[in-house]
């Protein structure tokens, strides 16, 4: 019996050490699911926040709303291309050349892509206010929630080539190509968000034309030749759509998962040269304050 209470003795101490140990013990709380510790989703834009007139003014806190929200996309849709005579504007007076552009090159170039299951040529004909506010009206009446702005502009930079020495006799005017036909431009097409009323993306075509003319009928040849100019330019703008409108529907998914695109990259600060010592031992050593080189 002694020896039984001998070996239960150094047992009942050591289970009185462990529960006083657990009651010591501080409480942890069960740990959190992943779904509790992820930060709530930022909320999209679901409407306008610019202002309803031909300014389009933005508060600070709206203009902070905007940038913060994520991009809410709703691919496939219909879209409409929309042929402007200046960016943005409806107002203008559309010429003919332009709207056969939009219509036959790129609205066509467009169908069948497979964000867009639905390409329609749009009239700015309809009544509207001007400006965004004026697309997104013209936009509701033909129920889209996307539209494809196009407009073309070029500068005039014709003149007189070393052929025209030949004016003076009369005779010249009419078998010297004395004007060179010259002209710059730009085609753009933008996407427009009809639902929050902001732009997604823009691409812009550069385009040029020359060529020696006589002088009579000069004229006419430049705007042929800016004609042809415009629907290459609409066929590759099309193109340059498709890859920015696929480009746009990645990083949206990107972001809806919470993934990082892109890590930012933080270039140095541009070094500036205050002597010409200074300029010496950048050029010799490679490295902005650096030893100069010394000759061997």
């Amino acid at each position: 019996m002694t020896t039984a209470r001998a070996f239960l003795a150094p047992a009942v101490t050591a289970l009185s050490l462990l529960a006083g140990c657990s009651a010591s013990a501080p409480h942890r709380p069960e740990p959190q699911t992943a779904a509790a510790q992820a930060p709530a989703p930022r909320p999209i834009l679901t409407q306008s926040l610019y202002a309803r007139d031909a300014s389009g003014a933005l508060s600070e806190s709206d203009l902070q709303r905007v940038l913060e929200a994520p991009i809410d996309l709703q691919f496939p849709a219909r879209v409409g291309v929309v042929p402007l005579a200046q960016p943005f504007d409806p107002e203008g007076q559309v010429s003919l050349a332009t709207r056969s552009v939009a219509s036959r090159d790129l609205a066509r170039a467009l169908t069948g892509h497979p964000h867009f299951s639905h390409v329609s040529d749009i009239s700015t004909e309809l009544p509207n206010v001007g400006g965004i506010e004026g697309l997104r009206t013209i936009a509701a009446r033909y129920r889209l929630r996307y539209l494809l702005l196009y407009s073309e502009r070029f500068e005039d930079a014709s003149h007189l080539n070393g052929w025209a020495f030949l004016y003076p006799t009369l005779i010249g005017m009419f078998v010297a190509p004395g004007v060179t036909v010259k002209s710059r431009g730009l085609s753009q097409v933008d996407l427009l968000d009809v639902r929050t009323g902001t732009i997604l993306f823009s691409v812009v075509e550069p385009m040029q034309v020359e060529q020696k003319s006589f002088m009579i009928g000069a004229e006419r040849s430049h705007r042929e030749l800016e004609m042809e100019a415009t629907a290459t330019a609409a066929k590759a703008l099309a193109k340059r759509v498709s890859t920015q409108t696929h480009e746009l529907v990645a990083f949206a998914d990107l972001s809806a998962r919470g993934a990082q695109p892109t890590r930012p990259r933080i270039l140095p600060a541009p070094i500036m040269v205050g002597s010409a010592a200074s300029v010496e031992s950048v050029s010799a050593s490679g490295e902005p304050g650096g030893p100069a080189a010394t000759a061997p």
